[in-house]
């Protein structure tokens, strides 16, 4: 079993975990939790990730991402009032 030291940050208190109970919950810097004190338990769970579409699409422009998409899926060809001219 692991221990870990209660120390002081800023006006907060904070708890430094120890490599390997980071290996094995496989938690990543910047990963967001959420803290649950049940009378003398401590409750630690991993959030689902906030991702925002800036963060999906980060690094292109809308122009780059059409053209990276431009032939992905071929829905075959066109036929009735479904043609598509242009």
């Amino acid at each position: 079993m692991a221990q870990a030291l209660v120390g002081k940050w800023g006006n907060s208190l904070a708890v430094r975990l120890p490599g390997e109970i980071v290996r094995a919950a496989r938690l990543r810097d910047g990963e967001r939790i959420e803290i649950e004190a049940q009378s003398d338990t401590i409750i630690i769970r991993r959030l689902e990730p906030v991702i925002t579409l800036d963060d999906m699409f980060h690094g292109k422009t809308a122009e780059e991402w059409r053209a990276a998409y431009a032939g992905a899926y071929d829905w075959g060809p066109d036929f009735g009032r479904e043609i598509v001219t242009g």
